[in-house]
């Protein structure tokens, strides 16, 4: 049997409340993505996709800031004024456990070994606000029946995710079944995730590979660059990007065509909320470790 509907206009906004009160502060999580929200983390296969995320997760975790504080201090904060520590859940649908452990470590050495911050504290903090599911050879964790509705899987991984400030499904391709292309599918994939944002209060980032024409013709910066139906992107309010440099974009950075291998571009073509940052060089440093490109020797 079907659920009651429930009637979606029996509260309207209290408008006079709202002209006579400030608005509070936007919840950022990340540069532009709010708490409740979805958003997109688009880019190429190989490109550091998971990597990037496991560096966010732990600067979350920690209250250690990422890239020296870059990106407004939004995420960990700053070296001055650093973030409260805060819950992170990743669901890695393709990582060996082995290869999660050895990224963990480098990021540990490389990204936390500069930074103040006692080892020990450091290890207490992952320990209580770092939560890892690897997926890669399990059952599929299908958040999309047949029918467009949400599914028991999808139960199940809301209440995983309760008390996370950011959940990372990564990547979205292996959680639904559905045809890319299919606008109404995508739309029903992503509604569902909304309530599960909106019932967890966490912002939800939705790891996507770029389309094959986007990564050829050099627009894997904007917010068209995702593979599949656009629906995707329309429907979230958030979108970051990490693309390999073209030789134009080498040219702007001064980048010599064989570095451009161990560089990466960090965008955010799409965010309803704030004005759109400057794109950000980065490049591998230790163990692929992503840093910024001017503190890479």
């Amino acid at each position: 049997m079907a659920e009651p509907l429930k009637n979606p206009f029996s509260r309207a906004l209290d408008v006079a409340f709202m002209l006579r009160n400030p608005p509070p502060p936007l919840d950022e999580v990340l540069p532009g993505l709010l708490a409740k929200t979805v958003g997109l983390g688009v880019g190429p296969g190989a490109v550091s996709k998971t990597m990037l995320m496991l560096q966010v997760a732990i600067a979350k975790a920690t209250g250690t800031p990422l890239f020296g504080g870059a990106m407004g201090g939004l995420v960990g904060g700053t070296p001055v004024r650093p973030q409260q520590p805060e819950r992170v859940v990743l669901v890695l649908a393709e990582e060996l456990a082995e290869v999660v452990w050895g990224r963990l470590q480098a990021i540990a050495s490389v990204q936390l070994g500069g930074l103040d911050i006692d080892p020990d504290r450091a290890l207490a903090l992952l320990s209580q606000n770092l939560v890892i599911h690897s997926l890669a050879g399990e059952e599929q964790v299908n958040l999309l029946s047949d029918g467009l509705e949400k599914t028991a899987a999808g139960d199940l991984l809301l209440q995983a995710c309760r008390g996370a400030r950011l959940v990372v499904l990564d990547p979205i391709r292996e959680f639904h079944n559905a045809d890319e292309n299919d606008s109404a599918a995508m739309g029903a994939l992503v509604r569902h995730i909304k309530r599960y944002a909106r019932v967890t209060g966490a912002a939800w980032l939705l790891v996507h590979h770029t389309s094959r024409a986007a990564a050829l013709n050099g627009y894997g910066d904007t917010a068209d660059a995702g593979r599949g139906s656009t629906a995707l992107t329309n429907a979230v309010r958030w979108q970051l990007n990490l693309s390999r440099p073209t030789r134009q974009t080498a040219m702007q950075h001064g980048l010599r065509d064989g570095a451009l291998h161990q560089h990466v571009l960090l965008d955010i073509p799409k965010a309803n909320y704030i004005a759109t940052p400057e794109t950000m060089l980065l490049r591998r440093g230790p163990h692929g470790v992503l840093l910024p490109a001017s503190e890479v020797a």
